[in-house]
């Protein structure tokens, strides 16, 4: 009885691991815009000013513009900076309202390339805590926000 036990439950460990083995386990084949990395510099929650980033990988369709939802209790000083990954600003013009920051490109992002979205100036309550900003994109011939997924900052 034991072996059989232990043999339905290896299998269904197994079963329910497919759908990622089968899907790769990575969104790096994806054909989709997709969240990469998040972080906060420092990621002391006391200190106040500190900036959150992230990166999107952008592919698929040309990237026109970002929603980014902020947090309760989450203050935001100073701006938001986008870079390429060479480090190159990317001219953008920036709002923020009732919690939401939009950043609208200057020109769509073309896909195949890394954006580093620097959020300046965060202000927090002081103590540890993660923060989930969720982030959404609009790709050019697209009318809809396409959900990018939830950044996830921790500060300690």
């Amino acid at each position: 009885m034991k072996k059989l036990i232990y043999a339905t439950a290896f299998t269904l460990m197994l079963a329910s691991n497919a759908p990622a083995t089968i899907a790769g386990g990575s969104m790096r084949n994806a054909n989709i815009s997709h969240l990469v990395h998040s972080g906060a510099h420092p990621n002391n929650a006391r200190f106040q000013g500190a900036t959150h980033h992230f990166e999107v990988h952008v592919q698929g369709k040309a990237l026109s513009a970002l929603t980014i939802n902020l947090p309760d209790d989450v203050k935001m000083r100073s701006d938001i900076e986008v870079t390429n990954q060479s480090g190159q600003k990317i001219e953008s013009q920036v709002s923020v309202n009732n919690r939401k920051a939009t950043v609208v490109f200057s020109q769509p992002v073309s896909p195949d390339t890394r954006i580093s979205i620097d959020l300046r100036g965060i202000h927090t309550p002081g103590y540890s805590h993660n923060w989930m900003y969720a982030v959404s994109g609009k790709m050019v011939g697209i009318n809809a926000e396409i959900p990018l997924g939830t950044v996830l900052i921790q500060t300690y």
